[in-house]
């Protein structure tokens, strides 16, 4: 049995950080992300955009929550990411190989 996978289900952030004061370009960033994406995507999405991620899970919030920093124009925005466990999408299977003799 394969084991289920996290994927993006909504960002959120702390009580203490205002959506106003995020920079444009974490609005921007946050608009561009789908739900359904993997940490994997995020990341790599994140690093793309030269914000330097960091990804840490936050206990004391419950499970499938994240905090999800991006260091964007110089200022640390302390995302949090919720994520929900799906099951890994199923490869279809290979077609049979035409006998070659």
């Amino acid at each position: 049995m394969v084991a289920p996978i996290e994927v993006l289900e909504s960002f959120g952030l702390p009580d203490t950080f205002t959506p106003e004061m995020v920079p444009l370009a974490g609005q921007r960033f946050v608009q561009a992300c789908a739900k359904g994406m993997t940490k994997d995507a995020l990341m790599r999405a994140a690093r793309r955009a030269g914000f330097d991620p960091l990804w840490k899970r936050l206990e004391n919030m419950g499970a499938g929550v994240y905090g999800f920093g991006l260091t964007i124009d110089g200022m640390v925005v302390p995302f949090m990411v919720r994520m929900r466990a799906t099951a890994p999408a199923r490869e279809a299977p290979a077609p049979m190989q035409a006998v070659l003799f």
